[in-house]
Parts: C-alpha cells; sequence; structure tokens
C-alpha cells in the first residue's frame, strides 16, 4: 500500500517540498539520539551549558546502522521511492547528523538560500565542480519551535531553478547562491519525528539557532542510479525522470 497520497505528491511537485509526521517510530529517533551523543566528546548531554555557541557540525555517524535504520527500517527510503520511481534510486547512503547548536544572545537575521554540490570554501566541494542528487530527507530529532535553527525552504523555487538552467549551465552557478530574488523562506518547525521531502533544487538554509536545544536532524540526499548521465539535461518537463510525479 502506498505510503504517499495524490495529495502529497501535487503538494511536492508545486511547492518542492513535503513535510509527513509519525513516519519514523519514537524507539527509532531515541535510538540514533543514542549513537549521536556517543560521537560527541565536547558536549555533555546533560548539561545545556556546554551546547551554547558550538556553532554548526555534521557529526561523522551517518552510516551507522542505528541512524540509518531511520531512512530504510523505516518507510522513507521507500517514500522517496514513491516520488522518483521503483528501484530508480541508490541504497545504502547514511543519514547525516546535522546538529544546529544554540546560540539565544545573538541576533535573529533570516537566512539565505542555496542549493547543494557548489563549492565553497568550507564545504569540502571541489572547486570547478558541481554534484548532483534527486530528492533529500530531513528528519528532525527533536521538537524545533520557531528561531530554533529549523530547516528554511524557499517553495516553489525548484520550478525557477528548472527554469533557469534551461538557459545557463549548471557550471556557472558560483557557491549555489540565486542570482535572483528568492522571496521569503519557511522555515519549518515540529515536533520530534517531522520529515520533510525536498526537491535537490529547492534552495534553503538552516535558520539561526537563537533558543537553547540543539537542532538535531537527520539530512540524506539520495541520487538516482544515472544522475551522473541525466544532470545536464534540461527537459521542457522537470518531471520526466520521476516516475512518480505526473506532468504537467
Amino acid at each position: 500500500m502506498p505510503h504517499l497520497t495524490a495529495q502529497d505528491k501535487t503538494f511536492f511537485k508545486e511547492h518542492g517540498y513535503l513535510v509527513k509526521n509519525d513516519v519514523v517510530p519514537e524507539r527509532m529517533i531515541s535510538s540514533a539520539l543514542d549513537v549521536i551523543w556517543e560521537h560527541m566528546k565536547d558536549v555533555d548531554r546533560n548539561d545545556p551549558a556546554t551546547w551554547i555557541k558550538k556553532g554548526y557540525r555534521v557529526v561523522p555517524c551517518g552510516q551507522n546502522d542505528t541512524v540509518k535504520a531511520t531512512l530504510y527500517e523505516a518507510p522513507v527510503f521507500e517514500m522517496a521511492e514513491e516520488l522518483v520511481g521503483k528501484d530508480r534510486l541508490v541504497r545504502g547512503g547514511g543519514a547525516a547528523p546535522q546538529l544546529n547548536f544554540p546560540d539565544p544572545d545573538q541576533e535573529w537575521k533570516p537566512p539565505g538560500g542555496h542549493l547543494d554540490g557548489y563549492y565553497t570554501p568550507t564545504n569540502g566541494v571541489p572547486e570547478g565542480t558541481v554534484g548532483a542528487c534527486t530528492v533529500c530527507t530531513t528528519l528532525y530529532l527533536g521538537a524545533v519551535g520557531e528561531r530554533e535553527g529549523g530547516f528554511t525552504v524557499w517553495p516553489g523555487t525548484h520550478r525557477r531553478w528548472a527554469e533557469y538552467f534551461k538557459t545557463h549551465s549548471l557550471l556557472s552557478l558560483k557557491g549555489g547562491g540565486a542570482p535572483f530574488d528568492l522571496g521569503e523562506g519557511l522555515s519549518i518547525t515540529g515536533p520530534p519525528g517531522t520529515l520533510v521531502f525536498w526537491h535537490y533544487r529547492l534552495s534553503h538554509s538552516a535558520s539561526p539557532n537563537c533558543g537553547r536545544n540543539i537542532r538535531m536532524a537527520l539530512i540524506s540526499r539520495l541520487r538516482r542510479k544515472d544522475v551522473d548521465d541525466i544532470m545536464f539535461e534540461t527537459p521542457d518537463d522537470m518531471w520526466t525522470h520521476w516516475d512518480g510525479i505526473e506532468g504537467p
């Protein structure tokens, strides 16, 4: 039985993202949190004072089986396949724990959006290259409220980028920032287990965390098996390679 409805797919097609709840069991979330805390030595799980002003980091345990269970033993990967197509995605990738630590003293400012896969001096992408995936997921492991470092999306920008790249090379973009006004971003809030599916060409970012809790999320970037062969294609219908999404 499908996990996504026709309404879900229509929303994803229009807005470039989809929020679902109650997909990943609480026990899986709790177990993944235990693993993440075990991999952090400079902060104390029981002392929130040690969490302040620690920046943003990726904890290197995304390939841990307990962490990956949130993607493959819960039906998250299956749901992504319902968008892209059965057996179209590479199976086995991890779920990277990305932590946005709190700084309650900072002034909150709206973040700027970007696309993944483009070189910046700090992100590890080789200069002069561009990477690509297909559909991405963000799973909250704790509650996230307003101005608490939430994952932020710019609804509809996946369609604007599709038109942009019909007349511009993927390689012409610098740093993943938009050469046009993105408009206002939407910071996703929600309880533990909040799950966001998002199109890889949706502008996105993490907002500043002015709260007192760590925004803990697992982020997965799922690729079609043939993504390297088709990444430079610019079909008239941007959903040509999405078997689960109907055309215009």
